[in-house]
């Protein structure tokens, strides 16, 4: 048990051996079983540009050693496993000199200590297993090598390694003291909630998708493409092709236009790629996560990546896009249940003696430079890292392929066994993987070259990034109205967590967002006070969601989001899902405050509705008052007033008489009509409204303060909307009530349990507790 914290090498240390995670196990067994083995060190390589003096570089790893835990970690094993121990031992530098060799020479020999850096073992028990090399070749350019061991660090790690490096070489260049944000938690206590976590049932639906998801599957059989020798190794080589900045661009425009994220799109085209070239129906693929979804997690040095298997069907005949689709939502998923560890999602998988798979993939979006806008540099004051290639650790996998960004275009990679298979094996599948790629963007050209031949020969050739801006109006239900239906007003604007949207006629949201958007951004969309509604017919609901869901894609065109709704705005919230869904997005979750749900009330009888009226009618008589002081006080027109009303709005002599003229149907002119005139037209509207059953997650907060009776049931009628799973929560005070206190603590309450579950998130008090 952590009972100190030292903020600087060389501090006493107070702190017990602490059980190791299950994936600090997994590469602890490996380097115990190959104790010569580099398959579990992560090596990366920068070069480094500025006057940085030696002694600087020292002192820079002494602070990051002092300032993570996991930076100073060694390892013990017993029989019940292995455990972690903090230990005061400086960082380890090697300074070698090679500024008096060419250019040329200089390369090569860099390259050379690079490899040998890379395959150099470590002995996790001795001492922290990670050491910098820097090869100088003058005093302002050098090379920065990190080497270290997948049992302290993963790439996450190594990122925020990097950039706290710069950060505090600038300060100490400058003679500053280095200004880093106070840690939150180390890696100990980031262990404790683990176990905690894995002893509880906390995971068993991860548990039970994995069970359900693996029951049958075996790892591909990769033919070898050379003969096997006797006791071959894991030794790898990495073939790359760099794909145009035109292809780049255009598949990163269709990933936000059509709602993919980058990983899925192109984990689909690598499916495809696979299946064609191994003749394979289902490809079977480990891939890492990163895991942190809390903020808690950002500034954490340490192994919190999980592996996740991707069990990907791949059916005959099927185009791109629709098999990208596909490919998307079992990724999903997959990504839904990645908290629970891949020893445990793995037990159920036949897996050889190599107790791994044969296939992984992962994406790296190379971090940019604010000021630059450079893909792959990190840049404080005069000092910048710029991203090299990687030297091979050795292959775990077979194959392991990868995608990295570069100032050029991405960069697709393959790390092939070269003891098993050859080059010309890995770039094949490369060549595969790239024209999947490509045959991603092509069909959307060719359709709309095809839909009008002369406009074609009007674009640059290969321009493939105009059309694609097209396509999303295309997919769009209904026309965009002359002016907007919503505005935005962002409520909270950081944060890297996917984003919540609010539908609302005013302002309402802001004592909910105190609550749950830490670490999201969270989005009003207010009823706009030029906007003109629709006219009155089934597709009222479309056409207002419609515009909804342009903004909302605007903020954020990948998604996941979260919607939430009060009243009659959450059947707009309704239609936006659905239409999200249908531009293939993802509202994780739709949060509906005290809402009717859609053909509830229309499927009654009219006995029964007759009822429903008479038993309503407590609310008739204070809101006529109040729109007659409103009338008085000529807040109102009397043409507004009457509005109100679905028996004078739906008369056709009304209708008749306004059709030439100035129909009594209220604009958004004053806070009376927000609160009344809008509800009252979305009251007719969803009357009107052809809803579909929904498949995804909704939650109902209901006011406990709500009728109660045969027609007035819990669910509000969403039971028979939504096929996917409803959640019903009472919260206390009355339906005007649900924005204020105390309605909004249990409200935030469940919302962030709810998000927390989805996200597969934890907190620090949670797990206190």
């Amino acid at each position: 048990m952590k009972t100190q914290v030292p903020s600087a090498v060389g501090q006493e240390l107070e702190i017990e051996p602490v059980r190791c995670t299950s994936i600090q196990e997994r590469f602890l067994e490996l380097q115990r079983h190959n104790p010569t083995s580099s398959l579990a060190n992560v090596a990366m390589r920068w070069q480094m540009k500025g006057a940085v003096r030696d002694q600087t570089i020292q002192k820079a790893l002494d602070f990051l050693a002092g300032r993570h835990e996991a930076l100073r970690t060694r390892f013990e094993r017993s029989a019940d496993g292995y455990s972690q121990i903090v230990v005061e031992t400086p960082p380890r530098l090697s300074l070698i000199d090679l500024s008096q060799l060419s250019s040329e020479r200089y390369q090569a020999e860099a390259e050379r200590l690079a490899s040998l850096e890379a395959r150099a073992a470590f002995d996790p028990v001795v001492a922290p297993p990670w050491r910098t090399t820097v090869l100088r070749r003058s005093p302002n350019e050098a090379i920065l090598l990190l080497t270290i061991h997948h049992a302290i660090a993963d790439l996450w790690s190594v990122g925020l390694i990097a950039h706290e490096f710069a950060q505090v070489v600038d300060a100490l260049e400058r003679g500053q003291r280095p200004d880093c944000r106070e840690l939150s938690l180390q890696y100990v206590d980031y262990t404790q909630w683990q176990s905690a976590l894995l002893a509880s049932d906390g995971l068993a639906d991860e548990r039970q998708y994995w069970r359900r998801k693996l029951s049958g599957v075996c790892p591909l059989d990769i033919k070898p493409s050379r003969q096997r020798v006797l006791d071959a190794g894991r030794n790898g080589e990495i073939r790359s092709r760099v794909l145009p900045r035109l292809l780049t661009d255009a598949l990163q425009s269709l990933a936000q236009q059509e709602g993919f994220t980058m990983y899925g799109l192109t984990c689909a085209a690598l499916t495809r790629a696979l299946g064609r070239k191994l003749e394979a129906e289902e490809i079977v693929i480990g891939t890492q996560v990163a895991n942190r979804d809390d903020p808690l997690l950002f500034d954490l040095v340490g192994p919190v990546v999980n592996t996740v298997v991707l069990r990907l069907g791949i059916e005959a005949g099927s185009d791109p896009l629709t098999h990208a689709r596909r490919i998307r939502d079992e990724v999903s998923q997959a990504l839904a249940n990645k908290a629970l560890p891949f020893a445990e999602i793995a037990a159920g998988i036949e897996l050889s003696d190599r107790k791994d798979l044969p296939l992984g993939y992962a994406i790296n979006f190379a971090a940019g430079n604010v000021e630059t806008g450079q893909a792959g540099v990190i840049r404080h004051g005069d000092f910048q890292l710029v991203s090299l290639p990687s030297a091979t650790t050795g292959c775990l996998y077979e194959f392991s392929f990868f995608l990295v960004e570069r100032q050029e275009g991405w960069r697709i990679s393959c790390e092939y066994n070269t003891d098993h298979h050859v080059a010309a094996a890995a770039d094949a599948l490369l060549k595969a993987w790239s024209e999947e790629l490509e045959a991603q963007v092509a069909p959307i050209e060719s359709d709309l070259g095809n839909a009008n031949p002369a406009s074609k020969a009007d674009q640059p050739t290969g321009d493939v990034v105009a059309p694609l801006a097209l396509s999303l109006e295309r997919r769009l239900p209904n026309r965009r109205p002359t002016r907007p239906y919503f505005q935005p007003c962002v409520l909270q604007s950081e944060g890297k967590l996917p984003p919540i949207f609010a539908l609302s006629n005013r302002s309402l949201y802001y004592p909910l967002v105190q609550r749950v958007a830490a670490g999201r951004p969270f989005i009003d969309l207010q009823w706009a006070d030029d906007a003109e509604l629709p006219p009155l017919d089934q597709d009222s609901i479309c056409r207002i969601a419609a515009d909804a869901v342009r903004q909302i894609r605007a903020h954020d065109p990948v998604g996941p989001y979260y919607l939430i709704s009060l009243c009659l705005m959450g059947n707009v919230a309704l239609e936006v899902a659905q239409q999200l869904k249908s531009l293939n997005g993802e509202a994780s979750v739709i949060f509906l405050l005290d809402t009717v749900a859609p053909g509830y009330v229309e499927s009654m009888s009219r006995f029964d509705r007759f009822l429903r009226r008479v038993q309503l009618t407590d609310r008739i008589i204070p809101d006529l008052v109040a729109r007659i002081r409103k009338v008085r006080s000529g807040d109102m027109s009397i043409a507004a007033a009457m509005s109100q009303y679905s028996i004078i709005r739906n008369n056709p002599l009304v209708r008749l008489i306004g059709r030439d003229g100035d129909a009594p149907r209220p604009r958004a002119t004053n806070e009376d009509f927000l609160n009344h005139g809008l509800m009252d037209y979305l009251l007719d509207a969803r009357a009107l409204y052809p809803w579909k059953p929904y498949d995804g997650e909704v939650v109902l907060f209901r006011s406990a303060k709500s009728r109660v009776g045969r027609l007035f049931v819990r669910g509000l009628g969403w039971d028979n909307v939504v096929n996917g799973q409803l959640r019903i929560f009472d919260v206390p005070g009355g339906h005007d009530d649900m924005t204020r206190e105390p309605a909004v603590a249990t409200i935030a309450e469940y919302m962030s349990w709810m998000i927390d579950r989805r996200e597969g998130r934890w907190s620090a008090q949670r797990a206190a507790g």
